[in-house]
């Protein structure tokens, strides 16, 4: 069990370090999965609905040592375009079997929905993901 746990603290450890390359405020990795595929909610036109946003791969909840705090990160493994979302208070979250939907602050970006393979990793993230948006919207109840 050591060594499974020894090489459990490696594979973190080289995922912070990645990240870490691309954002030294990152201190600590929440929580991750190992394959998602991003969806944009398309809710204008004649045909709405949710649409692949091109965006497969590793997802990551980090925490951060300055503003902001939280991120939720997909880095796409088919190009340089990663999703990378900014956890804020104001975040509607709705879980489902395989999928977390998200509606981020700001109404003029579409709402995501994130797919999984493995839902025992989806419900990791949503529970992470709970409590990192309950401690902002503490904080800013408490008017810190």
């Amino acid at each position: 069990m050591a060594a499974q746990d020894s090489g459990e603290q490696a594979r973190v450890k080289g995922m912070l370090d990645s990240l870490q390359s691309q954002d030294a405020s990152i201190e600590s990795i929440l929580a991750y999965s190992k394959f998602v595929v991003a969806y944009f909610l398309q809710q204008d036109g004649q045909n709405p609905g949710w649409r692949k946003a091109n965006i497969e791969g590793p997802v990551y909840l980090v925490r951060r040592n300055t503003s902001p705090e939280f991120r939720l990160l997909v880095k796409n493994q088919f190009s340089s375009q990663d999703l990378l979302d900014n956890v804020h208070p104001d975040w509607e979250l709705d879980c489902q079997s395989h999928y977390v939907f998200y509606k981020v602050e700001n109404p003029e970006h579409r709402i995501r929905g994130l797919w999984f393979h493995d839902d025992a990793e989806r419900t990791r993230i949503e529970q992470h993901l709970g409590r990192a948006l309950a401690t902002l919207r503490n904080r800013r109840s408490a008017g810190r």
